[in-house]
């Protein structure tokens, strides 16, 4: 059984989240815990530990623990979850993380629809929540029918780790794989190129899918640029790559990529 952690927010972002992890449990052995992580205003901050500050943090939890109902009441979708959801106080990395590191899960969700700012998305994914996570983590930018997966390779991903930590994820049958080498090209494209293209990176990962009982759909390599690549990616239920450690076509590609986007370490 998969064990996966939902932070939700009262948004348009979280939503989407929702629903698309919705669909997630009927395709996987997977159970949700959803959080939400309250963020106090400043002006209204009570220091201390007496009784006052519990107070105080109580009904900053019960506004966060009614926004998430709320949102839960409106979307009304069939997502069966752990447990009531946990709400916290404070920092929303520190908080998150805590809870990853104590809390035993194997995946992080959370929804974001504003990663085309290179510069966002880059200190999205540097940020000590992604940096420092002990799973997998996964942003759901849309709600992608299908069941198709891309794993995206070149250009710094170690494929022998990102192919069977997907695998172990994304583990029902009813996903087809693909195989993508990325290729940057300054101008034109998308071109769709031969396997052997990419040296032997294409070939040894299909060698890996099948000592998982899998295979690819298809095994490729595309050159052109992370805007104009990214577009032929809208069709994945999931992109699945690497963390990206620097700036980077790559990190260009997946900053514009409309899917949901697994990161996997």
């Amino acid at each position: 059984m998969i064990k996966g952690l939902l932070a939700l927010d009262e948004n348009l972002a979280s939503s989407i989240a929702l629903r698309y992890a919705a669909r997630l449990v009927t395709m996987l052995p997977l159970q949700l815990q959803a959080g939400h992580v309250e963020i106090p205003d400043e002006k209204q901050y009570v220091k201390g530990t007496g009784w006052v500050r519990r107070t105080w943090e109580q009904g900053v939890m019960d506004a966060g623990r009614q926004a998430i109902q709320r949102l839960l009441n409106t979307e009304k979708v069939g997502c069966p979850f752990i447990g009531v959801p946990k709400v916290f106080v404070g920092d929303r990395d520190d908080e998150l993380l805590e809870e990853l590191g104590t809390g035993g899960y194997d995946l992080f969700l959370e929804g974001n629809l504003n990663t085309s700012n290179i510069n966002d998305f880059y200190k999205l994914v540097s940020s000590s929540l992604y940096a420092k996570s002990p799973c997998p983590v996964m942003v759901v930018k849309n709600l992608v029918a299908g069941k198709r997966v891309a794993l995206l390779c070149g250009d710094g991903v170690d494929h022998e780790a990102l192919i069977p930590r997907t695998l172990t994820l994304l583990n029902g049958n009813g996903f087809d794989f693909d195989l993508l080498f990325y290729r940057y090209q300054e101008n034109g494209g998308p071109v769709i190129m031969g396997k052997e293209e990419a040296g032997s990176v294409l070939f040894a990962a299909e060698e890996l899918l099948r000592a998982e009982n899998r295979r690819a759909m298809s095994s490729q390599v595309v050159c052109g640029t992370p805007e104009g690549v990214a577009d032929m990616l809208k069709k994945y239920m999931v992109v699945a790559s690497s963390f990206p450690l620097r700036r980077s076509p790559r990190l260009e590609l997946l900053a514009h990529c409309p899917s949901p986007v697994l990161f996997c370490k």
